[in-house]
This record gives C-alpha cells, structure tokens and sequence, in this order.
C-alpha cells in the first residue's frame, strides 16, 4: 500500500470505529488544513449544531476545541517527502456526548513528546489546567512552528475531559496521531 493509501485507509478505520461505537459522524474532513477550509469547517460545524439545536453552552465549547485542534494540525503537522501535510477531522454525535477527532502527520521522532505532553495535561485538573495555561501564555515561548502549546490545554480545559491519543504508523519516518477530545451534552 502506498503512502497515502496508508492514511487514507487509517481515516477509514476512524470514521468505522465511530460508527462501530453508536457514534453518528456530523462533519469529516480528509485533507489539508488551510485557512479557507479551517473557516469552511467552522462554519458547518456552528451551522449544523445549531441544526441539530445543541445546546448553545455546548456550541461554545465545541467551536473553540475545534479551532484549537484545526490550527494545530494547521501548525504543527508535518509535511510528507512530496510536501503534503495529511489530515483529517471528524466532529460525532453520540448519545450522551460529542466528539472531536483530529489527526495530523507527526515524524516518529515526534510523536512520543506527543504523547508525554497530552499524558501530562491528563494528569491534571481544572484548577492545574488554569495555572499551566496561565504559566505558559505568561512564559510567552514560542516555539519552531510558532505555538506556544497552549492548544492542548485549551482542549483540555473546554472538553473538560481527557484527551485521548493514539498513533498508526505509516512508514519508517511518519505516524498519523489521532487525538480525541469529548464533550458531555449540558
């Protein structure tokens, strides 16, 4: 299988585990994440929960996890040998909750600081959350791919969940890491 056959058979495998799991996918993207797709899928995403008359706390909450997740793949995903930055997003409705999926292409030597970073951030709580935040936009460090990673925190802090992660090799040199943050419906 070729590269991006390999993603594109990992975006599969995703959108089937939602379904597998009573989850109703709302809106997917397979792509890159360019500021005019970015603003597309903002404005579907407010267009069909208001559709779907979601709670506006939950709107709220959901719109700015999602455009925290867009603008990381956005900035931090990496580029494929022919300079593609693969991606995908999917927002579902399950019973009980929402959630919002984004995976990104992350180079293997990346992808365990991935992991040590949203590990970290689960370990903490609310009022933990606060004070990293705080501590990192106070910090004012930005890094090579101009973040100052208070993404993940954001998303922590709005889901008011944890976030999950988990990564599917693609080749020797790149991963896809799928991250999943989850909304409770109010």
């Amino acid at each position: 299988m070729d590269f991006s056959e390999s993603i594109k058979s990992i975006f599969k495998s995703s959108k089937s585990a939602i379904e597998k799991n009573n989850g109703t996918i709302l809106l997917s993207h397979f792509g890159e994440m360019k500021p005019d797709v970015i603003s597309e899928i903002s404005e579907k995403t407010e267009s069909k929960l208001f559709e779907l008359k979601t709670a506006k706390k939950n709107i709220k909450r959901i719109f700015n996890i999602l455009i925290e997740g867009l603008q990381n793949i956005k900035n931090h995903g990496d580029y494929s040998l022919d300079k593609i930055q693969f991606a995908f997003f999917q927002l579902s409705d399950y019973p009980e909750f929402f959630t919002c999926s984004f995976s990104n292409l992350i180079n293997n030597i990346n992808v365990k600081e991935v992991f040590e970073d949203i590990n970290h951030i689960n370990t903490l709580d609310k009022v933990e959350l606060k004070s990293l935040y705080l501590k990192k936009l106070d910090n004012g460090q930005i890094s090579k791919k101009g973040g100052a990673g208070l993404g993940l925190i954001i998303m922590a802090m709005k889901s008011k969940n944890k976030i999950t992660c988990e990564s599917f090799k693609v080749n020797n040199e790149f991963s896809m890491v799928l991250f999943k943050t989850k909304i409770d419906k109010l």
